[in-house]
């Protein structure tokens, strides 16, 4: 039976993608954060392949527990899909003096030096699966060149999304060669899901839609692996 790590999976995107994979057969490890979400076990109820694991991608220690976990219940790893993020304070922007650049570097430890932790901690685990895919949920605010048409808007967010996609540039170049693959995903704007299951009226897309779409992507196999795109949901590449 195939294996994938979630993280990221209380709720939104992460949850959704949980779906996708136990409906595929696979052994899902759910990284859960948010302790007034109980979406996961309700899954957990329907599905027993689902194991729900507290993770904080910007804890160190937090990832190695969860390595420990999956290492002793299957010994190896074929997916990892990188999906937990934080915003930032909104309020970080120079029309708020004073800037809190702290929660930059909150959002930097999270959305950018997370899934590099991640990676690096279960790499072992992956090198003995069968499928050696790394997946990576960004946003079209890290693209660099699409920004310069706006001016307004918090800092932590799109700095930490930019440097995330780097971090992706420079693992694909290393671990390429090794036989790994990769696919970096902007998932657009998705409705939150509350801690009763419902969707917030604001935003474009269900979150179940947009898994469906994702996990396809992820999936499916391209005739030029060698190449580091950014999809979004309709397939189109993005600039980064």
């Amino acid at each position: 039976m195939p294996s994938a790590l979630i993280t990221g999976a209380d709720r939104g995107l992460g949850l959704s993608l949980c779906k996708e994979y136990l409906n595929r057969g696979f052994t899902v490890f759910a990284g859960k954060f948010m302790e007034d979400y109980t979406l996961l076990e309700d899954l957990r109820e329907k599905d027993k392949n689902l194991h729900i694991l507290w993770l904080d991608v910007g804890c160190a220690e937090s990832i190695k527990k969860a390595h420990a976990y999956v290492a002793q219940t299957t010994g190896s790893l074929d997916m990892l899909i990188s999906n937990a993020a934080l915003m930032g304070k909104f309020e970080c922007d120079l029309y708020a003096p004073p800037m809190d650049l702290e929660s930059v570097w909150n959002t930097f430890r999270v959305n950018a030096l997370g899934p590099l932790r991640l990676t690096e901690e279960f790499l072992p685990l992956m090198e003995k699966g069968g499928a050696k895919r790394l997946c990576f949920v960004s946003s079209e605010v890290a693209c660099i060149t699409l920004m310069k048409h706006r001016g307004d808007g918090p800092y932590p967010y799109p700095m930490s999304k930019a440097s995330l996609n780097m971090g992706v540039r420079m693992l694909h170049n290393q671990l390429h060669e090794r036989g790994y693959t990769f696919r970096l995903f902007h998932p657009g704007w998705m409705k939150r899901r509350m801690a009763d299951g419902t969707l917030s009226e604001t935003a474009r897309f269900d979150p179940d839609d947009i898994g469906g779409i994702a996990a396809r992507y992820f999936d499916r196999d391209l005739g030029d692996e060698h190449r580091l795109v950014m999809v979004d949901y309709d397939g189109y590449e993005w600039p980064f």
